[in-house]
C-alpha cells in the first residue's frame, strides 16, 4: 500500500516555496531600492560637477573681464602719455620757431638802429 503523509509534506514544500519566493523578492527589492539610490547619487554629483563647472567659467569670464579692461587701461594711458609727448614736442618747437622769430626780429633791430 502506499503512503499517504496527508500532504504535510506537501504542505511544508509549499510553505519553503513562498518563503524562498518572499526572501527573492525582498532582495530584488532591496537591489532596486539601491540602484535608485545609487542613480540618485550619480545624479546629484554630475548636477554638482556642473555647478562647479559652471562657477569656474562665470570665474574665468570675470577674470578675462577684467583682464581686458586692465589691457584697455593700460592702453589708454600709453596712448595719453604718447599724445602728452607728442604736444610737448610740438610745444618745443613752437618755442624754439619763436625763439629764431625774436633772434631775427634783433637783428633786424640791431641792423636798423646800426644804419
Amino acid at each position: 500500500m502506499a503512503r499517504r503523509g496527508g500532504g504535510l509534506r506537501s504542505v511544508i514544500k509549499v510553505a519553503k516555496a513562498i518563503d524562498k519566493a518572499s526572501k527573492q523578492v525582498a532582495r530584488d527589492a532591496d537591489r532596486r531600492r539601491k540602484e535608485v539610490a545609487r542613480e540618485h547619487a550619480k545624479a546629484e554629483r554630475e548636477y554638482q560637477k556642473q555647478l562647479r563647472e559652471q562657477e569656474r567659467d562665470a570665474i574665468r569670464a570675470e577674470k578675462d573681464r577684467a583682464s581686458r579692461a586692465k589691457q584697455a587701461e593700460k592702453l589708454n594711458a600709453a596712448q595719453a602719455k604718447q599724445q602728452f609727448k607728442d604736444s610737448l614736442i610740438d610745444v618745443q618747437e613752437e618755442y624754439a620757431e619763436r625763439c629764431s622769430e625774436r633772434a631775427a626780429l634783433r637783428k633786424q633791430f640791431i641792423n636798423a638802429v646800426l644804419r
